[in-house]
């Protein structure tokens, strides 16, 4: 297991901006600033059935509208972990904290994931992975999220339905978002996140590696 890279994170909270030099406690040594493969570019936005496009939300404040319902940005952090996991390679960017209120053909959908299904907060990761091995392996990007306070959630909680947890052909690569609603952790109360990474799986669902851990501040 190796700690590649966390670097240039800065958080914007309700109450203004700062910058936080230890976005990640564990990790603040890391140098290695390249990340270690090609991540593909969307050419055009292919817009998530279950959300609200977010491109444009960049600071704290900005609101966006659409078919699918109304976003406003509450906090961000910019800029990229990296992260090695036996032969899968982890790259987790941009991660906002976004309050959402869906349209009301949505909202029966997200019953299942807040306890205000018709306007919530929720935490919003954009991620990429590779598989660098020459076999087929299982991996899940963010098997368990834990706020702070105590709030958890695993990956049936991913609202997003990307695709980015199961099999990975040998060389392929995935990129996405994952979505988790905060029912239990206001945008004043969060200061931290913890994510653990599934172990490695083989083709006969046996681990080759185990998970990684690493914990993200934002105060």
């Amino acid at each position: 297991m190796k700690h590649l890279l966390i670097a240039g994170f800065s958080v914007i909270l309700l109450a203004g901006c700062s910058t936080d030099g230890n976005s990640n406690e564990s990790h603040a040594e890391a140098k290695d600033s390249t990340v270690p493969f090609d991540i593909p570019e969307k050419t055009t936005y292919t817009n998530n059935p279950q959300a609200s496009d977010d491109r444009e939300l960049q600071q704290a404040g900005d609101h966006v509208e659409d078919e699918n319902g109304q976003l406003t940005l509450k906090a961000i952090k910019e800029g990229q972990t990296v992260e090695e996991i036996g032969p899968i390679q982890l790259v987790i960017e941009d991660i906002k904290v976004m309050n959402y209120s869906p349209s009301p053909d949505l909202i029966d959908y997200f019953h299942a994931f807040s306890h205000n299904e018709a306007n919530f907060d929720y935490i919003k990761f954009t991620v990429a992975i590779k598989n660098t091995s020459d076999q087929p392996v299982n991996f899940a990007p963010i098997d368990l999220l834990e706020t702070n306070k105590g709030e958890k959630k695993d990956f049936d909680d991913d609202f997003y339905l990307e695709n980015l947890y199961g099999d990975y052909e040998p060389g392929e690569v995935k990129v996405g978002n994952m979505g988790f609603v905060l029912n239990e952790t206001s945008v004043e109360e969060l200061e931290s996140i913890t994510i653990k990474t599934s172990d490695v799986m083989d083709g006969e669902q046996k681990s080759i590696n185990d998970g990684e851990e690493m914990t993200i501040t934002f105060k």
